[in-house]
């Protein structure tokens, strides 16, 4: 079996507490723009962002052999290499209908 590379997308907040998923799996072998839009996002940069209340929180988490990153980015932060990951995701595997992400307790 080939070795594979899956990245995985959840948004969740927004006004309505909605979690969207999206997933891609590709082979190594045949993954090389996907590898390129992973190495170029700031894994070890990205920015907090407590003011924006309602927006939506992206967890991207990437796995593939002796590799897992996993980053939450908020939607003030999506821009660049990021959104363009995000993108390709999304368009690569539309998201089934959205769950409803519990309140959080404080």
């Amino acid at each position: 079996m080939p070795a594979e590379l899956t990245i995985t997308v959840a948004r969740s907040g927004g006004f309505a507490g909605l979690t969207r998923t999206w997933s891609l799996s590709a082979a190594l072998d045949d993954s090389g723009e996907l590898l390129d839009l992973v190495n170029a996002c700031p894994w070890r940069r990205v920015q907090s962002d407590a003011v924006s209340r309602d927006r939506f929180v992206y967890l991207i988490t990437v796995r593939a052999p002796r590799k897992h990153r996993t980053a939450r980015v908020p939607e003030a932060s999506l821009t660049g290499p990021w959104k363009l990951l995000v993108e390709r995701v999304q368009q690569e595997h539309p998201a089934p209908s959205p769950t409803r992400t519990p309140p959080r307790s404080s």
